[in-house]
């Protein structure tokens, strides 16, 4: 049984959170990567970001996505914060093309067929440094995502707005 489990969501919802708090139970799990690379970038004073050249952006988190799913154990459980088909999912918000490339590495690196998403959350809802979206364009990020997901023939299940550690005692029920 695949045992790699996808967590995602539009920015803001929490999906962090719930990753460090699966670490701190000793589960395994791959951190977002997007933000690092976004404060990396800030750093340096370079472009590749999401709001100023989102195709290479994304070739820099594809890659990076790909060796968490490869580098990750099959024998145990293992929860990713986004994937893959999350970059798809914004390529085809801001309506940029989605090569042959990124397809095959979907159907080529499965995932577990129950994907957890977090919910827009106004409450916990917050911009950054890193997190540049409004709350109206992670609404609609949101939808992109959902639907990006079901064609991919996943079965989505949304984690409930409560307490981080109820949260993950959810999702732990679900596997």
């Amino acid at each position: 049984m695949n045992q790699k489990y996808i967590i995602t969501g539009a920015p803001g919802t929490g999906k962090t959170t719930i990753i460090n708090e699966l670490k701190k139970q000793g589960y395994n799990c791959a951190e977002e990567i997007s933000r690092a690379i976004i404060t990396e970038q800030l750093a340096s004073g370079c472009d590749t970001l999401p709001w100023k050249i989102l195709n290479a952006f994304s070739e820099q988190v594809i890659a990076l996505r790909k060796a968490q799913y490869i580098n990750a154990p099959s024998e145990t459980s293992h929860f990713f914060d986004r994937s893959i088909i999350d970059v798809i999912a914004y390529l085809i918000h801001d309506n940029l093309a989605v090569n042959d490339d990124i397809m095959k590495m979907v159907k080529k690196f499965p995932y577990n067929k129950t994907v957890f998403y977090t919910p827009i959350w106004k409450e916990i809802y917050v911009n950054d440094t890193e997190r540049k979206a409004d709350i109206n364009s992670a609404i609609k990020i949101e939808q992109t995502l959902l639907a990006c997901y079901k064609s991919f023939g996943y079965s989505l299940i949304s984690i409930p707005k409560l307490p981080t550690n109820e949260r993950v005692n959810f999702i732990l029920s679900k596997i």
